[in-house]
């Protein structure tokens, strides 16, 4: 196959650097009231129906979704695609763990930091980036990475498979993957939190596959829909399972935002957000 050098989306730039921002802030002002410290919030960081970390995350499961498909869309190299993903995160994952475990050596140097009630073999989980996400479930070494980590892997492991189910069946893909989260949104039964649950991050991944596939650029009347129901969310308490909240306002937020990303044309105003945007944590860059 021809590898042809793929022209830059700058649409996904811009929303991948307003989404670490919105994660940051909203991180950095509830490190404030954790911290009691009584100081003005910067920004926003909660509207009726939720806050910007479930905003942030919903459109870096997009992005990833969005990026992959557009990268591999028609050059497909498992060998390659498994070696770009395992140094765009375990390098750093592995780098940052090894570090706060000396930290806590060092700090708590009187103390095994490794609580004796845990499993030794969970430290596989650690190594595998997988800590985060399965803490609740399997008591482990977790220090660092949050579940984001361990869901945005187990999204690349099923990329493969779901690139061709797109190709191939997209009608049957999309019907199927949305079913399963209405179900599994409707009669929840796992242990783990219910936006943690891979089950219910698919359609956002697999929205994003479609839009480079099928959609590839917002018009008008999308734009206006969108952020009618944008404003909706973020004006006026819903009454509906959260789940859904946060879907549909991070897919609605995608079309708003992709729309003026698509409009943005001078390149110093591209700058700031592009070099945010390399500079965000690895799994969400572009592929």
């Amino acid at each position: 196959m021809i590898n042809e050098k793929k022209e830059r989306l700058f649409y996904l730039d811009f929303i991948r650097a307003l989404s670490v921002l919105s994660i940051v802030i909203f991180h950095f002002n509830a490190s404030l009231g954790t911290r009691t410290i009584g100081i003005i919030k910067i920004f926003f960081d909660t509207y009726p129906n939720g806050n910007l970390g479930r905003i942030g995350v919903s459109l870096f499961f997009i992005i990833s979704g969005a990026a992959l498909m557009y990268t591999y869309k028609n050059d497909f190299a498992i060998k390659k695609y498994i070696k770009k993903r395992f140094l765009s995160i375990y390098p750093i994952f592995w780098t940052a763990y090894a570090l706060v475990l000396l930290y806590y050596f060092y700090k708590y140097y009187a103390l095994n930091p490794f609580s004796p009630q845990v499993p030794k073999w969970t430290f596989v989980l650690s190594i595998l980036g997988m800590d985060g996400y399965l803490v609740a479930l399997i008591p482990n070494y977790y220090m660092i990475g949050e579940w984001f980590l361990g869901c945005i892997i187990l999204l690349y492991i099923c990329f493969p498979f779901l690139r061709i189910l797109l190709m191939k069946f997209p009608k049957t893909l999309i019907f199927c993957s949305v079913s399963i989260y209405f179900v599994v949104v409707q009669f929840y039964f796992f242990n783990i939190q219910i936006d943690y649950n891979i089950l219910t991050r698919l359609p956002e991944f697999i929205f994003g596959m479609c839009f480079v596939q099928y959609i590839k650029k917002v018009n008008i009347y999308q734009f206006i829909i969108s952020t009618l129901i944008v404003v909706l969310l973020f004006t006026k308490e819903i009454n509906i399972p959260y789940m859904y909240i946060i879907t549909i306002t991070g897919i609605s937020l995608f079309f708003l935002l992709a729309y003026i990303g698509q409009l943005i044309k001078i390149e110093k105003i591209k700058k700031p957000f592009i070099i945010i945007s390399n500079s965000t944590f690895a799994p969400g860059k572009m592929a």
